[in-house]
């Protein structure tokens, strides 16, 4: 006696088993054709125990989406290779949710140093980083740094706000430190917000010329569907950034500009003035990179604001010299590097009417 399924039931079956195929040769052809998806774990700064050392540092906020902690803290931050040849050795020290500088004065103008990792001093103890060599030559003025790592411009900016509005009238300037590689950050794409991820970013628009908070926004995790397709991973991102509506590279190159003009415009009318350090990094001489290099100056400069491209020495090929870098493995800033920029930032900070001229200078 022969068993037979009901009808209804075999079109079921046919139906999910079809639905089954499908999405295994969907999932076949995203592995095969589509770039790899944006996870936490897979990215290479997480790899490299950037997430220890964010969550570690920072603590979540608000409107910034991360800040240093503001327990003081000694933070060693030990880097080696694979081999165990060690990159750096070294120790932040933190305070009232700033990185600490050496020897400031307890009296004189402040200047705000904002910026990523770059002027944070990433692999670099306290009076190596450039803000703490620029408060060395500038022994009048009391440099502060409010540099996170992972910042983008927007979060820069709002972080050295913040600082200002807590010292009305004690400003002597803000300085950012800005590279190109912030455009990518300001857009707030998942392809960065997986890299700062479980920290919330904030997201800015251009409206009508005119630049707009439109909110936080964050990675969307997804859980384990997409923790193990490929497939759903690149549903869930290209999903997100549609919710966030993430602009285009094209669109942030203006948002970065419009973002440095509108605070710089605030501030001015509070009498507090804001310039630019454009920051030399290891890619910099990639065709992009000085595209976007000289839309941005030239755009800032048009605009009326400060801005120093260093000038720094570099090989045939146009990149930097080694002894810039911290290491073979990590191409952050060394103390040459940030002696240098500090060096060109005392004349270009007093031609801005930032510094005066008859300030001490060592």
């Amino acid at each position: 006696m022969r068993f037979h399924l009901p009808k209804a039931i075999q079109g079921a079956l046919l139906v999910a088993g079809s639905l089954v195929l499908s999405m295994l040769l969907a999932e076949a052809a995203a592995r095969e054709f589509l770039p790899q998806p944006y996870r936490p774990a897979q990215t290479s700064m997480h790899q490299n125990g950037f997430d220890v050392v964010l969550g570690r540092l920072h603590r979540p906020d608000a409107k910034i989406g991360w800040v240093l902690s503001p327990d003081p803290k000694q933070f060693h931050h030990r880097r080696s290779d694979d081999k165990g040849v060690v990159a750096f050795d070294v120790v932040y020290s933190l305070a009232a949710g700033k990185r600490q500088i050496p020897a400031v004065p307890l009296s004189g103008p402040l200047l705000i140093a904002t910026g990523c990792s770059f002027t944070f001093g990433h692999g670099l103890n306290d009076a190596d980083t450039w803000p703490a060599q620029l408060q060395q030559k500038l022994p009048n003025y009391r440099v502060v740094s409010v540099a996170a790592i992972g910042y983008g411009t927007d979060q820069a900016l709002l972080a050295a706000e913040r600082e200002l509005q807590q010292h009305k009238g004690q400003i002597g300037g803000v300085v950012l430190g800005f590279a190109d590689f912030h455009i990518q950050r300001n857009r707030s794409a998942q392809s960065w917000l997986v890299t700062a991820y479980p920290f919330s970013k904030p997201l800015f628009a251009l409206r009508s010329g005119k630049v707009e908070y439109q909110g936080q926004v964050r990675y969307w995790e997804g859980g384990l569907a997409v923790k193990y397709s490929d497939l759903f991973a690149h549903i869930l991102n290209v999903s997100a950034n549609r919710v966030y509506r993430i602009p285009s590279y094209e669109n942030a190159r203006e948002l970065t500009v419009g973002l440095i003009c509108d605070f710089a415009r605030r501030w001015r009318s509070q009498g507090v003035r804001l310039a630019v350090a454009v920051l030399p990094h290891m890619g910099d001489q990639e065709s992009k990179s000085r595209a976007d290099r000289e839309f941005v100056v030239g755009r800032l400069l048009a605009a009326g604001i400060p801005t120093l491209t260093p000038n720094f020495p570099r090989r045939s090929n146009g990149t930097l010299v080694t002894d810039f870098r911290l290491s073979r493995i990590d191409g952050h800033p060394s103390r040459t590097y940030n002696s240098l920029l500090s060096e060109q930032m005392v004349p270009f900070l007093k031609t801005a009417g930032i510094v005066g001229f008859d300030s001490q200078y060592r």
